[in-house]
């Protein structure tokens, strides 16, 4: 951070919030608060002398609370850039500070927030993570028993710059603790809170084991874990060195922690695995390494800047494998745990991706995109007619469509990623998506089930899992029936429920609507949209006289090529099984109420010389 600060082109815009940002990439346009400090950034030289007789203390956040800090102060000592700040909520303007500063006078009482608004070029997200509430978790013992800390808590403790300088004693008598016990996965591999691991929490807790063995040859340590996880480069090296220093690995999830009223030590009661029977040590401290968890304000950034979320609740990459930086919007990258708990060696290599990927984007003086954007139909757009209506802005997870009554809604291209979800949405048909067009959709409809179409399954395919789990399925040889037929689309949001029923006014056997699983969707929302969608259709087609059983909805990644064989080869099955006569006899039943409904393509570009009376004759 000090290099940071001193290089000319980089500007640390400290104790600052990000407020709105518009725009897309290479031309994002950010507002940005920067908050008073109460204290003249270009007069500060950070020698502290107004925090010195200040005489207001606080809690301090940067200690966990466990030490004071002034109502002046810096959030640390290496903190940068050193220049103080007047908390203003505590402050009794007792103005000590003002005369302490003497003739530097840095001091200004009458500060305000001021709003910078900023061009853009690339945005890199590295926000960090929050610690898991251990108060959530009761038989620990956690801010109840003085002697239960959590590893940060403990890191302080330790620390040569905490507030003990590096001593390490118990917060109820200030003594060193003779014995310490470390509980493993607090928060996290728990269906009560956090299923997913943490990742470093194994290797944090044996740094600090090591850390106080090293210097307190004497002291026992024991580690209680549900699995031991050191999977990088060093770190097996890094636990068996622990084990032969003496520090004691117990596997089993403690069940609770008691505490004697009187010495204030602590009783961990477990099963241990090893032994198959339950056990209780007597720790004098006990220190939990609580889960990371996403923070708390991860929800109002990711609207902000229209990043998707995985459901536990950390910001998702555009691709895990190929684009594992890049977030959905183009132009924003992510770094650190924001995207998923990691240890600073691999939050240190996915910065440096980040910074290369901006990079690439601020190099260039024009930025290349995809071709597959949508685009409005201002004729159609009831908008332009001055109704309301905004339901294509309402589908759009990119914020790509900006709507205004009086006037045709506008796609900003640059911001659109052709999911497809708004023209499938629009009522009136008033957006296309450039390549997927209706009329070029309805047109492969209209060729592969122009011959016995009866005998034919029809399956809709996103681009980016199941038309790829198609196609693993062929290049890994598993064997599935040939009565399929695929139509590619890029996100299951683009899947009209139009095209589904005109599949069976065209008189499809069965029709199969597959898509991304719902964490892997390209497109934030896409297979959420696309899942409520599909949820209708069944009731739709039994109202109309078709058998809903000859519909079906599967979830297939790309990488599940078996998946779409034995799919694909149930609907086989299960079509053989139904009477060709009463297929038929179904879609002559539902046609009259289809074509009605479709009845509205006619005025489509392109569409009417597909829905010729000769075709709807020959499906008869």
């Amino acid at each position: 951070m000090v290099d940071a600060a001193r290089q000319p082109l980089i500007d640390v815009m400290a104790y600052s919030d990000v407020e709105r940002v518009d725009g897309y990439i290479g031309n994002f346009r950010a507002q940005v608060r920067r908050n008073p400090r109460y204290v003249l950034a270009d007069r500060c030289n950070g020698c502290g002398a107004c925090s010195r007789v200040c005489p207001i203390e606080v809690p301090n956040s940067f200690e966990l609370d466990i030490a004071p800090r002034k109502a002046i102060d810096v959030p640390h000592g290496q903190a940068v850039p050193l220049i103080y700040q007047i908390d203003i909520d505590n402050c009794i303007k007792c103005y000590q500070c003002v005369t302490a500063c003497g003739h530097l006078d840095a001091i200004d009482f009458s500060q305000k927030a001021e709003v910078v608004d900023l061009d853009i070029g690339a945005i890199v997200v590295a926000t960090g993570f929050d610690s898991f509430d251990a108060t959530k978790i009761p038989e620990f013992g956690y801010s109840r028993y003085p002697n239960v800390i959590t590893a940060m808590e403990m890191e302080r403790l330790a620390n040569s710059a905490g507030p003990t300088i590096g001593h390490l004693v118990r917060p109820s008598d200030g003594k060193f603790p003779h014995s310490l016990a470390i509980i493993q996965c607090v928060g996290s591999r728990d269906k009560r809170f956090n299923e997913y691991c943490s990742g470093f929490c194994c290797m944090y807790s044996i740094k600090n084991a090591l850390y106080l063995k090293q210097a307190h040859p004497e002291m026992d340590i024991c580690i209680f874990y549900m699995d031991i996880r050191t999977p990088a480069k060093g770190y097996e090296e890094f636990y068996n060195r622990a084990r032969q220093m003496g520090i004691r690995f117990i596997q089993g999830r403690p069940s609770q922690v008691t505490e004697d009223p009187v010495t204030h030590n602590l009783f961990v009661e477990v099963e241990d695995q090893a032994l198959g029977q339950v056990i209780e040590m007597e720790a004098e401290m006990v220190c939990l390494a609580a889960a990371a968890i996403p923070r708390g304000d991860s929800e109002q950034v990711a609207s902000m800047l229209t990043l998707s979320r995985s459901p536990s609740g950390f910001y998702m990459e555009y691709h895990p494998k190929l684009r594992p930086v890049d977030s959905p919007t183009d132009g924003i990258f992510l770094a650190g745990a924001i995207q998923g708990p990691k240890d600073i060696p691999a939050s240190v290599a996915q910065g440096s991706a980040a910074a290369s990927r901006a990079a690439r984007v601020l190099s260039k003086d024009t930025w290349e995109i995809e071709p597959i954007v949508a685009r409005v139909d201002a004729e159609r757009c009831i908008s332009a007619q001055g109704k309301k209506c905004g339901i294509c802005a309402r589908a759009c997870p990119y914020g790509a469509i900006t709507v205004e009554q009086g006037y045709a809604a506008v796609v900003t291209p640059a911001k659109c990623h052709g999911c497809g979800g708004c023209v499938a949405e629009c009522p009136q048909d008033a957006i296309r998506q450039d390549h997927f067009t209706d009329a070029q959709v309805v047109a492969q409809l209209a060729v592969l089930l122009k011959d016995s179409p009866q005998e034919k399954i029809l399956a809709f395919m996103c681009h980016w899992c199941s038309y790829g789990g198609a196609d693993n399925a062929g290049t890994s040889h598993f064997e599935y029936p040939a009565s399929s037929r695929g139509v590619r689309v890029m996100c299951s949001a683009r899947m009209d429920q139009d095209f589904i029923l005109d599949a069976f006014r065209r008189g499809a056997g069965m029709v199969l609507v597959s898509g991304c699983h719902p964490q892997d969707c390209h497109y934030i929302t896409g297979q959420q949209v696309a899942a409520r969608r599909f949820e209708r259709i069944p009731r739709t087609l039994e109202r109309m006289g078709i058998n809903p059983e000859r519909f079906r909805v599967e979830w297939i990644s790309a990488a599940e090529g078996d998946k779409y064989a034995r799919v694909i080869t149930e609907m086989d099955a299960k079509l053989k099984s139904m009477d060709r006569g009463q297929i038929i006899a179904e879609t002559a039943r539902a046609l009259p109420e289809i074509n009605n409904r479709l009845k509205r393509w006619r005025s489509v570009p392109y569409m009417a010389d597909l829905l010729t009376e000769p075709e709807l004759e020959a499906v008869r």
